[in-house]
C-alpha cells in the first residue's frame, strides 16, 4: 500500500489539482475567444454581405424582421437596426417609412 500523506502534502496535492483545475478553465476560454475571433474573420458582416449595386441607391438593412415576443400593451419598446445605402447614387427617403406591426393574440 504505501505510507499515508502529511497534511503538507496533502495541501501540496490540492494546490497542483487547483493550478490544474485553472489552467484548463482558462485554455478552454483562450480557445473560445479564438474561435470567436476566427468566426468574426470569416464570416461577413450582414450589411458587407450585400452585393454592391449599379444603376441606384440601394437600401440594405442588418436584418428585416424584429420580434420581441408576447409584450403589454402599456409597455414601450424599441429596436434598433443599421441601414447603409450600398448603391452607386445617393439614397434619399421622401416619405415616412411603412413600419408593420403584427398584433397576435
Amino acid at each position: 500500500m504505501g505510507r499515508p500523506k502529511s497534511k503538507t502534502e496533502e495541501a501540496q496535492a490540492r494546490q497542483a489539482r487547483k493550478r490544474r483545475r485553472r489552467l484548463v478553465v482558462a485554455g478552454i476560454l483562450s480557445g473560445a475567444v479564438l474561435v470567436g475571433v476566427g468566426i468574426w474573420f470569416v464570416y461577413p458582416s450582414p450589411l458587407g454581405a450585400a452585393a454592391p449595386y449599379q444603376g441606384g441607391p440601394r437600401l440594405a438593412v442588418d436584418r428585416e424582421e424584429i420580434d420581441f415576443g408576447p409584450v403589454r400593451f402599456d409597455k414601450m419598446v424599441q429596436a434598433r437596426f443599421r441601414v447603409k445605402n450600398v448603391g452607386d447614387l445617393p439614397l434619399q427617403i421622401a416619405t415616412a417609412p411603412r413600419v408593420e406591426v403584427v398584433e397576435g393574440c
